[in-house]
This record gives structure tokens, C-alpha cells and sequence, in this order.
């Protein structure tokens, strides 16, 4: 059976500023530069990861650049859920934003085979000038649903999310916890094959949270696959299959959860 998810030596490089951001020309003439082993950028990159504070990052070959992410691979079969463990600015959204089409990468490629929903920042996807009914129509209509499909889910939706008064209030007016849990219960009942999250098992009580986590292990009985990222040690025993371990933009698969949970604490733990 071929995965629901394919990622291939996935890189993405950004900059820590936007005047180091290359022109078209630019490129080109450094695209040229390496192929004729002339790159000025490459030792200017090459001195600067000597300097002070470098380890930080994953410089890049050009001047203020840096790897978010660097040659990542790995595949994900249905029912399987994957969790994304890293300190901040380790690359685990840049990785969820790649998957969703947010943002292209440098270099690599992903496949998804099926519907994807994804709940990253707080709101993305929602108008503000919409209701909340609103918002869940639209949504259902970008994943390619008919409206008599949104019809049968909406008032699943609006019960899970249990903001059924406020559900023809425009969104604006939603508190975060609000927007949050009706993120989540779109993503979680348009019927996905793929379902990305980044710290979206941390928004409301602990009953709220609970329904998450059975509502995710329910669905991947069905056969859905999950991506989500989480600093939360409890989440990422008690949901996932195995992790993927971010250290510097790039990635190691573990289907020992104990183990990546054990090189996470390792690498957030301050030195003495």
C-alpha cells in the first residue's frame, strides 16, 4: 500500500532579514557561480558559521540565511500517527506549513494521497467579517465538499466545538480558545484522510482536550493519518505511532516513542 504521505529530502532555507532575500538575477548568477565552483557567497556562508552564537543555527550558503529545514524524508501510512518534537526553531511548523501549501520548499518534494485538514495558527483559514457558520461552509467548500455534505456534519461540528450560542456571531468576537476549538472540530469532522496540527491539543479545558484525543484516536481506526506537533510529553505518548525528531531543521524518525521523548528533554535541558 503506497503512503498517504511522502516526504523526500524536504529542505527549506529563509533569511534572517529581508534585504538578504536574492532577486531573480541574483539567483541565477549564483545558481551559475556553483556550477563553475566560483561562489563568493559559500565562504562568506563558511565565515560566518565561525562566528559567535552559530550553533544555533543551520547556516545557509548565502549570506544570513539559515536551513529551517534540511533534507527531511520520511513516509506515513494510513492510521499512522506522527508526532513532531524539536525546541523552537527547530523547523516542526515550517514542515506542517510546507504540507498544508502554505509555503514552497527550497528543495525536496511532498506527496499527499487524500483530503488534508490542518489546524496550525490560531484562526488561519476562518474570515473575520464571517460567522462561524459561515466559516465551517467555507471551509467545507476549499476541501472539495458539497454543501449538502457540510449539511449532515454542521451540527456535529458546532456541538463538538460547544460554542453552539455564539455560532452565528462573526468570528472576530471569538475569544482564542473559541477560535481554537472550532478549528479543531472542522478539521476533525470534514471527513480528512490527513490531518496536520501544530499545538492544537492544548486549547481548552482538560474535558476538551480529553475529546480530542479520543476524537483522533477514533478516526485513525479509521484509517486517518495524523501529523501534530507538541511540547507536551503526555500528548505525544498517549496519541502517537512513532516521532519525528527536529534538531536544527533536520529529521529522525523514532518508532520507539521513549526514545525521541528522552533526546528531546536531552536537547531542551539547560547545560550545567
Amino acid at each position: 500500500m503506497k503512503p498517504v504521505i511522502e516526504i523526500n529530502e524536504l529542505s527549506k532555507l529563509y533569511f534572517l532579514d529581508s534585504s538578504s532575500t536574492p532577486t531573480l538575477i541574483d539567483s541565477l548568477g549564483r545558481w551559475w557561480s556553483r556550477l563553475t565552483n566560483k561562489d563568493p557567497f559559500l565562504q562568506t556562508a563558511i565565515h560566518k558559521n565561525g562566528q559567535e552564537g552559530s550553533e544555533e543555527l543551520n547556516w545557509g550558503p548565502e549570506p544570513n540565511s539559515f536551513w529551517a529545514l534540511k533534507d527531511v524524508s520520511l513516509s506515513i501510512q494510513q492510521g499512522e500517527v506522527i508526532g513532531i518534537l524539536g525546541r523552537n526553531g527547530s523547523g516542526k511548523s515550517t514542515l506542517l506549513k510546507i504540507l498544508s501549501r502554505i509555503t514552497a520548499p527550497t528543495s525536496g518534494y511532498t506527496l499527499l494521497r487524500g483530503r488534508m485538514s490542518s489546524v496550525l495558527e490560531m484562526g488561519v483559514g476562518f474570515h473575520p467579517e464571517m460567522t462561524g457558520r459561515e466559516n465551517i461552509y467555507m471551509s467545507g467548500i476549499i476541501l472539495g465538499m458539497r454543501k449538502r455534505e457540510v449539511d449532515r456534519k454542521l451540527d456535529e461540528i458546532v456541538s463538538f466545538a460547544e460554542i453552539e450560542p455564539f455560532i452565528d456571531m462573526p468570528v472576530k468576537h471569538y475569544s482564542s480558545g473559541m477560535h481554537a476549538r472550532l478549528g479543531f472540530s472542522v478539521a476533525a469532522h470534514l471527513n480528512p484522510e490527513i490531518l496536520l496540527l501544530d499545538e492544537a491539543l492544548t486549547v481548552g479545558d482538560v474535558l476538551f482536550q480529553s475529546k480530542c484525543f479520543d476524537k483522533i484516536q477514533s478516526m485513525t481506526r479509521q484509517g486517518m493519518a495524523v501529523m501534530f506537533v507538541s511540547h507536551n510529553i503526555e500528548s505525544v505518548q498517549k496519541l502517537s505511532s512513532s516521532v519525528l525528531f527536529l534538531e536544527k531543521g533536520r529529521g529522525e524518525i523514532f518508532s520507539d516513542c521513549e526514545t525521541a521523548i528522552g533526546k528531546y528533554l536531552t536537547q531542551i535541558s539547560p547545560v550545567s
